[in-house]
């Protein structure tokens, strides 16, 4: 089935001569991934690191799970979705560096990542 292609422009407002890049993903995934952004920063419970090296980020592979879309908005830091239960994660690394929010509906849900020591700026458990 066909879907139309989505294009981004950059801060139109902001510049005279803004770039138009053409999104990755078709217009159902990218409103996929959309509705997996919105959906973590408005959880009534979150969690995001300042940026840390990206190796802190191995220790969430054991219970983390890649949403299988490729990244989202990769002109504006290229955010990858990953889920365990009850928990949404949006990450955004390079080889060297790495930030990650998370976002649920329960409390106790985000207090389990406390015990992984990140510089948090945001930590709602």
């Amino acid at each position: 089935m066909w879907t139309p292609p989505v294009w981004l422009t950059e801060d139109p407002y902001d510049d005279d001569d803004p770039e138009t890049v053409l999104e990755a993903e078709p217009l159902s995934r990218f409103l996929l991934q959309f509705t997996l952004k919105q959906a973590s920063g408005i959880a009534p419970f979150n969690a995001w690191t300042y940026v840390m090296p990206t190796e802190r980020l191995e220790l969430l592979w054991r219970f983390l799970r890649p949403v299988p879309l490729s990244p989202y908005m990769p002109a504006y830091g290229g955010h990858l979705f990953y889920a365990a239960p009850g928990l949404l994660a949006s990450i955004s690394a390079d080889e060297n560096h790495a930030d990650a929010a998370f976002g649920t509906r329960h409390r106790e849900t985000l207090a389990l990542l406390k015990a992984y020591d990140f510089p948090w700026s945001r930590f709602d458990a």
